[in-house]
């Protein structure tokens, strides 16, 4: 494609690294298609996004906004005066500025921006993560021109015409060739991951803590824990005097596409975009969905990835640190299944999502 002159875009979403990091990839993209493009998000101050986004380098505009589903009334009237707040200064803030295009990414500061910019005949678009959209989205996709898919189960949900399934983007970083592919021979050091997002998960802490008098006798294992800053502690206490070049506890991970490549078994939850970054680097994976994501779609994440053949699924209820020592024991010790997992990972990823939509974003900016 020739690249496209620039243009104003303003990427709006957070709340989770789920919803800020799809909106990473494509201005990344953007960049690389139109040089010179003037890109922006817009979030709220307590969000990740409030950190992610400055610190790759772009405009952030912080706005109200705050949730509603399963809230009591107080948080519902809260929800109504920070939606016309929030409405409000998006209106100030597009007129303003005036992009040719907003794109959303969910989270609940997606809607007053998203409502403000079809009020003022801005071409909106959707990426929708999940195979079953959040409320925000099915909200806001009523003003979509087009909505890009992660899974294209999320169809039914919206406007047949306007949906173009792309699959999930990933920032360029997951599309790099970095490290050896897993699995290693029989009998060398084998790496294991375990994270549970951004802030962490309580199962994966616990069961961790459980399986650490197993896992900090092992001489032929390196494991990476991803706890979280409000379970750090805890975690690395229960390892104790574990070799630190051997079993590393740390609240947060940097370089995660570095620690993916490096894997040769990740467990993890089952969030949309860990299960893309999964397989753009085509490890095999435990997945343990969280059990209160809305509606359930972490567990039909996980059972799709299940089906193809990437993944095996733990639920929730069921991991401990004895299942937990079981599973990865079992996959660890079959390297030829660990090899199949990875290819069918590698088999399911869509490395040119990001710049799939990115296209897409520079034609509706056209016109």
């Amino acid at each position: 494609m020739t690249p496209s002159p620039p243009v104003r875009v303003l990427i709006t979403g957070g709340g989770t690294g789920g919803h800020v990091y799809p909106g990473l990839a494509v201005a990344g993209a953007l960049e690389n298609l139109a040089p010179g493009s003037d890109i922006r998000f817009a979030g709220t101050k307590r969000g990740i996004e409030s950190v992610l986004v400055p610190q790759a380098g772009y405009r952030f505009t912080t706005l109200p906004a705050s949730g509603l589903r399963g809230l009591g009334g107080k948080a519902r009237v809260l929800f109504v005066f920070n939606f016309f707040l929030g409405f409000l200064r998006s209106v100030l803030m597009l007129l303003v500025w005036r992009p040719r295009v907003v794109l959303g990414t969910g989270g609940y500061v997606s809607a007053p921006v998203m409502l403000a910019a079809r009020s003022l005949g801005i071409v909106c678009a959707l990426q929708e993560q999940n195979a079953i959209p959040g409320s925000t989205n099915r909200l806001v996709a009523r003003w979509a021109r087009r909505i890009y898919l992660g899974f294209g189960a999320a169809a039914r949900f919206f406007k047949a015409d306007r949906c173009l399934e792309t699959g999930n983007p990933v920032r360029a970083e997951f599309l790099a060739e970095v490290g050896e592919d897993p699995p290693v021979e029989s009998g060398s050091v084998k790496h294991l991951l375990i994270f549970g997002g951004s802030r962490g998960a309580a199962t994966l802490n616990a069961a961790v803590i459980q399986a650490a008098g197993a896992w900090g006798r092992r001489e032929d294992l390196a494991i990476l824990i991803q706890t979280g800053p409000a379970e750090h502690k805890a975690v690395a206490t229960a390892f104790g005097e574990a070799t630190p070049d051997r079993i590393r506890v740390v609240p947060y991970i940097e370089e995660m596409a570095v620690e993916l490549k490096r894997a040769d078994i990740v467990v993890s939850r089952a969030g949309a975009m860990t299960l893309a970054e999964l397989q753009c680097v085509g490890r095999p994976a435990v997945l343990v969905p969280f059990p209160f994501a809305t509606d359930d779609h972490q567990l039909l994440n996980a059972e799709d990835c299940a089906r193809a053949g990437a993944a095996v699924v733990l639920k929730d209820d069921q991991c401990d640190g004895e299942a937990l020592v079981r599973l990865v024991d079992e996959l660890l010790n079959d390297t030829g299944r660990l090899r199949e997992m990875a290819e069918a990972a590698a088999g399911m990823a869509r490395p040119r999502a990001a710049m799939d939509i990115a296209e897409d974003l520079l034609q509706l900016a056209a016109g």
